[in-house]
């Protein structure tokens, strides 16, 4: 597996590397437009020397041909392909990028502590496209630092000490420009901070937005969001005044440096020791300086940017890995499980051919094994939610671990997304250029999925069936049709291991017996797969293999519901209040 940057500049030099075919190429097509830039104030005083002064006219038409060849490749050759493969690696690169920061969220077995969904989306969207520029800017800035060499080369044959002026001048004014790099690198951090922490509040505030219009929070919402927007945009004030300053001293050193050239060719000119020709190519050089030197500012400040974006970029992916690591380990221990304490590490997870196992659950109990095997349905009723809380996250971990296919956890909030009734159940999402999905473009729905969900209910309910649109969140379902559709597509998807967290709260009590007699069975038509719901609804306990009841206090109950509710002790008691409705 390849190693994760750990620093921007880390990042930065594996984008470099896996892309650099354009990067050179562009960078190549650069410096021919940039050279060629230069070499237009050098054509026009050999024309002045060579064809006008003389007033040759075959010399001047040859010259018009040179000058139109030269404005040709400068253009079509240098500039355009230059500028598409260096737009190219850029764009190739920010899609690999969010790519990778998706996958990175997607698959780790939650967010750090410190990280919200708002906040990665921003990282994945604003930071990929800020770090992936560096392309650009690589390529302008190799192609001005070749224009200022061919221009230096030239002043050196057309008048030495020119020459000498320039070459001692202008890195000694870049020098000047590229120390304040640092300090516009922390404040474009510190901006896309800003902006990280306004888009997890808008994040928030969009989730709870029905609630907030519900109990009229609208002005307090308001206030929220404009107290971190407010913090972004000072954050960008401050970023763009530290740009403006280094765009300011960049325009001050180079004005600097033309007027010494200036001087010193004026004086030559004087003393005659260069002709009118190479005077206007002197000075037609030097006012071309001022494109790549400008260039060069701009991109010092720029690059700094792209730093702090791609520095961003490599905390969160190692925050990632680092969450995903522990995943790696519980894998491993899948293919050879070791010993652990319960008492310590909480819930430990294993899966095997035959089906999965819990031990250690609740912490600081006895590890208790506990083994659902395929073909199986196993109902978990917990009296404490905190442990419930404790043994969901440890399945969900050790889920993404395995992947969908192997193991799969539905949690008890619906997410549904916009699209059709149809593309959430599959996840396919359908062609955008129509209203509803082909059906033959969208995988079939096995019949039994929608019976043993209670979605073909909903079907009979809303115009166009598979294919009704849902907007944003699912706001045009009930929860109870909600509930329906998330869990057709947890059962549409057939793991192996298929985890549910009371899935039917939403729905009423006849529909709740249909859906457990529809799960079991479809669940139960081979003996490969098996299946645990957290949950204390009555008809899902009636139609499982085994119960588990976790009193706060005391052992375990273990057996089936019926056998449970019969039972004369005081655990059997809490279990008859904690499941009656």
């Amino acid at each position: 597996m390849p190693k994760i940057p750990e620093t921007g500049a880390q990042l930065l030099r594996r984008a470099a590397r896996r892309r650099i075919r354009p990067l050179l190429g562009g960078s190549a097509a650069l410096s021919v437009w940039q050279v060629c830039e230069a070499l237009v104030p050098v054509a026009i005083g050999i024309i002045v020397d060579r064809a006008i002064i003389p007033l040759s006219i075959p010399a001047l038409i040859i010259s018009i041909i040179g000058l139109g060849i030269l404005f040709t490749v400068l253009s079509v050759v240098g500039y355009r392909f230059g500028a598409r493969l260096c737009n190219a690696a850029r764009e190739h690169e920010a899609h690999a990028l969010r790519v990778e920061i998706t996958h990175a969220a997607l698959t780790a077995p939650s967010l750090p502590a410190d990280r919200t969904s708002g906040e990665v989306l921003s990282i994945a969207s604003a930071d990929a496209d800020t770090a992936a520029a560096s392309f650009q800017q690589a390529g302008r800035g190799i192609a001005s630092v070749l224009g200022m060499i061919t221009a230096a080369v030239f002043l050196l044959i057309a008048d030495p000490v020119t020459g000498l002026v320039v070459l001692i001048a202008v890195p000694i004014g870049l020098l000047v420009v590229a120390l304040p790099g640092r300090s516009v690198s922390a404040r474009a951090a510190a901006q896309l901070d800003a902006v990280a922490s306004a888009g997890r509040s808008a994040s928030d505030l969009m989730h709870g937005l029905r609630v907030i219009k519900a109990m009229g929070g609208e002005p307090w919402a308001v206030r929220r969001y404009r107290a971190t927007s407010d913090a972004a945009a000072d954050a960008g004030i401050a970023t763009g005044e530290r740009t403006g300053r280094l765009a300011g001293l960049g325009a001050l050193v180079m004005s600097a440096v033309l007027a010494i050239v200036l001087v010193v060719a004026g004086l030559r000119l004087i003393d005659g020791q260069m002709s009118v020709g190479a005077l206007i190519g002197i000075l037609g050089m030097t006012a071309f300086l001022t494109e790549p030197m400008r260039a060069l500012a701009e991109i010092v400040g720029l690059f700094a940017q792209s730093h702090g974006a791609a520095e961003r970029i490599a905390r969160l992916l190692t925050s990632l890995d680092a969450a995903a690591s522990t995943d790696t380990t519980d894998a491993l221990a899948e293919a050879a499980p070791t010993t652990r304490d319960a008492a310590d590490s909480g819930p430990n997870v294993t899966t095997a051919e035959s089906g999965i196992t819990i031990t250690g659950w609740p912490a600081n109990s006895a590890a208790d094994e506990l083994t659902t095997a395929g073909g199986t349905l196993t109902c978990i009723v917990s009296e404490d939610a905190e442990d419930a809380a404790e043994l969901l996250s440890a399945l969900t971990s050790h889920a993404r671990s395995l992947g969908p296919a192997r193991m799969l956890v539905a949690p008890h909030d619906v997410d549904l997304f916009e699209g059709t009734i149809g593309s959430n159940i599959t996840m396919v999402v359908a062609d955008e250029r129509s209203d509803a999905a082909d059906e033959a473009d969208r995988p079939p729905i096995p019949a039994e999925v929608l019976t043993a969900s209670g979605a073909d209910e909903l079907l009979d309910l809303v115009d166009g069936g598979l294919d009704y649109r849902i907007q944003e969140l699912g706001g045009n379902l009930s929860g109870g049709q909600r509930q329906r559709v998330a869990l057709a597509r947890a059962l549409n998807a057939a793991p192996q291991i298929l985890v549910l967290a009371e899935p039917t709260t939403a729905v009423d009590a006849v529909t709740e017996a249909r859906i457990a007699d529809g799960l079991c069975r479809l669940r139960r038509r081979t003996r490969e797969q098996a299946t645990i719901i957290l949950t204390s609804s009555p008809a899902f306990l009636a139609a499982a293999d085994t119960v588990v009841y976790r009193p706060t206090s005391g052992p375990p109950l273990i057996g089936r519901h019926a056998d449970l509710l019969e039972a004369d002790t005081d655990s059997a008691a809490a279990y008859r209040d904690a499941v009656t409705r």
